[in-house]
């Protein structure tokens, strides 16, 4: 009797074991991660990062966490390593040595020599096995007038999981601060001290972001602090725009007439001055790494590369001065404070950029004066009718005689590329933002000649819920068959919940005996 219990005990324990969901195992955690920015009177400022870090696999050691790297402008700022070892599994203690302390170029810089001045600390961490913590601890301390102002956009979540997560903020009494945990709901503690307030932020158990699944802020599946002290997103912007070409820079005022001598419209006009900034080289740095500096338009000219938003900037000056009316647009986190955004909270400036046009409803898009802007969207519908000739000498020759036929479909389409790259997995855990709402439609006029007669059509369906809809329609007229099939979506942001539908839409709207046919 008690080895039959004992079986079923077994028995039921490895049914649980098939039937509960598995955690995958972490690569590393955090057992802490502490970051702090201070301004000070003199306007200086400082970000500390600490970190305890425990490895867990090969892959965190040799690749993941194996090293550490800090940006930093050596010109304005200054590098500070207060600690940096590995506690080893034993308890052994392992300190950096001062050769694993590697200065190079930051990649994004490699051909930007305006930029390379800037320098890249790789901090390679020794001592490293199974079960080994990495401490490392340091300090960016920035002189008064390189950064206008304390302005940060700080993600909360890692590709590991943080025990303890904790972001303060430190800045004179009588400065303005404005402050916002975006996607989050954990309220700050704030305190005076020495004429000195202090926002702090204390998160437990943060879980990480999915390595392989794209994740945003826009998304709703990433926090992060936003925290300015410019007094509004205006007073930020200026800081920018102050540093646009003037009206009569003669410089851009030539290229512009160079580029556009005989162009006989205005779109010809536009196309061209957009091939011309395409062929420039594009630098990657962000703003905050460049200091919030944008280059004059006439040395971006000159040395045939610059940051997106040099290149932003000069395209639009370029516009103005081939007499088109042109305005630069900037994109922002949306925040429920709007003066908690500053610049390093920007997506990016630009003229016109169809991929921001089409997230317009997850972004706060302004003009250079912060009010706000509706960007052009280019529709994204797709209507196309062809004709098919099924002919005996036609189509793929398959075993037994018969032949495939597959439907014209564009090749710019949903299922081309999207599609399938959203569906890489039945279960998502975070939610999905599309790039834009398809809606295509395809109609095929099918002409058999030779007394062919079809063996496999598409089956009719119509899927329609509130996702989208998904339509297949056959009808026969003689020798002919005309073949409908529609997509057409209707939610861009897409919840773990809805995403079992929308997988399902897009199987159906994927599915290949939909788009081929038997003869």
């Amino acid at each position: 009797m008690k080895k039959r219990y004992y079986y079923i005990c077994m028995l039921s324990v490895l049914l649980l074991m098939l039937v509960l969901p598995t955690k995958a195992a972490s690569e590393a955690e955090f057992g802490k991660l502490v970051k702090s920015y201070t301004l000070r009177t003199d306007g200086s400022q400082e970000m500390r990062v600490q970190k305890e870090l425990t490895l867990f696999t090969h892959a965190a050691m040799n690749g993941l966490y194996g090293e550490s790297f800090i940006i930093y402008n050596p010109a304005y700022q200054e590098l500070k390593i207060h600690e940096s070892y590995t506690r080893q599994k034993d308890g052994s203690i392992v300190k950096t040595p001062d050769n694993a302390f590697v200065e190079v170029l930051p990649s994004a810089a490699a051909d930007a020599p305006a930029y390379n001045g800037l320098k890249e600390m790789v901090v390679v961490h020794t001592g490293l096995e199974l079960g080994a913590t990495i401490y490392l601890d340091y300090s960016v301390i920035t002189r008064p007038g390189y950064l206008p102002e304390l302005d940060i956009c700080e993600s909360v979540e890692e590709l590991s999981p943080i025990k303890e997560y904790v972001l303060s903020l430190s800045v004179p009494d009588n400065k303005p601060l404005h402050y916002e945990l975006l996607n989050g709901k954990m309220t700050p503690v704030v305190k005076t001290v020495a004429g000195m307030k202090t926002v702090t932020w204390t998160l437990k158990n943060v879980q990480p972001r999915p390595r392989m699944l794209e994740v945003s802020v826009p998304a709703g599946n990433m926090q992060a602090v936003v925290a300015s002290t410019y007094g509004s997103k205006a007073n930020a912007l200026k800081v920018l725009k102050k540093q646009f070409p003037v009206a009569d820079d003669k410089v851009v005022a030539e290229l512009a007439q160079k580029l556009t001598a005989d162009a006989k419209t205005t779109d010809e006009k536009v196309h061209r001055l957009e091939t011309y900034i395409r062929s420039l080289g594009t630098c990657r740095l962000s703003l905050l790494q460049t200091g919030y500096r944008l280059r004059p338009a006439s040395e971006v000219i000159r040395s045939a590369y610059g940051t997106i938003e040099e290149k932003s900037v000069l395209q639009a000056a370029l516009q103005q001065a081939a007499g088109i009316p042109t305005e630069v647009k900037a994109a922002f986190l949306k925040a429920t404070d709007e003066d908690a955004v500053g610049l390093s909270a920007l997506n990016g400036l630009f003229v016109e950029n169809q991929a921001i046009a089409d997230l317009r409803d997850f972004y706060a898009i302004v003009n250079m004066d912060a009010h706000p802007v509706q960007p052009a969207v280019k529709p994204h519908a797709i209507s196309r009718t062809d004709t098919l000739k099924i002919t005996p000498e036609g189509g793929k020759v398959l075993a037994g005689g018969y032949r495939m036929y597959t439907l014209p479909q564009a090749s710019e389409g949903w299922a081309a590329y999207e599609g399938r790259m959203t569906t890489l997995n039945s279960q998502r855990p975070v939610n999905l933002l599309l790039s834009y709402l398809p809606d295509e439609t395809y109609t095929c006029i099918v002409e058999t000649t030779g007394g062919m007669v079809p063996v496999a059509l598409p089956v009719v369906k119509k899927i329609d819920n509130n996702i989208g809809t998904v339509e297949v329609a056959v009808k026969k007229t003689g020798d002919k068959i005309e073949i409908f099939r529609s997509l057409k979506l209707k939610k861009q942001l897409i919840t773990p919940t809805e995403y079992p539908i929308y997988y399902r839409l897009m199987t159906e709207w994927m599915d290949t005996a939909a788009t081929t046919l038997l003869f």
